[in-house]
């Protein structure tokens, strides 16, 4: 609880308050250059920045097939509309959030394995990753255990 307390309290006063911003900006500094420390830091920085505050990153939702036998797709986010610039041609990489954590997979496949996700806004995609499909206020009145087989 201490730990929550403080890290609220550090937060609201480096939002608030010119001398706060320079605290965080300070201690943002001093850990982003400790050895060994730096890789993880800037790695969970950069992955909650794509999913909250200004500079989302995960703002283009699209399907992707992963299997076509039986015939399987994921919700995903498009990451590189190109993977030219490493020689592969017609290739896309896209991020696939996994249920219930802030973890996932990075993919790369052809253009022709992904589809828009029409319908979905980049928060509705998101909520539906990561609860495991299952999305309040769909509209869906239909019994849940219905997989459609008779």
């Amino acid at each position: 609880a201490a730990v929550l307390f403080g890290t609220a309290l550090i937060g609201f006063v480096g939002s608030k308050l010119i001398l706060g911003q320079l605290f965080v900006s300070l201690m943002d500094y001093i850990v982003a250059h400790i050895p060994g420390v730096k890789i993880i830091y800037s790695s969970i920085k950069d992955m909650l920045a794509s999913f909250v505050g200004d500079k989302r990153k995960f703002s283009n939702p699209v399907w992707v097939r992963v299997n076509e036998t039986p015939e399987v797709w994921r919700i995903g986010f498009l990451t590189q509309p190109s993977m030219d610039f490493v020689n592969l041609e017609g290739m896309v990489s896209v991020y696939l959030p996994h249920s219930y954590a802030i973890s996932g997979w990075v993919i790369v496949t052809s253009k022709d394995n992904i589809k828009p996700a029409e319908g979905f806004s980049s928060q509705k995609a998101m909520e539906f990753a990561l609860s495991g499909g299952i999305l309040s206020n769909t509209g869906n009145t239909s019994n849940a255990n219905n997989t459609g087989n008779k």
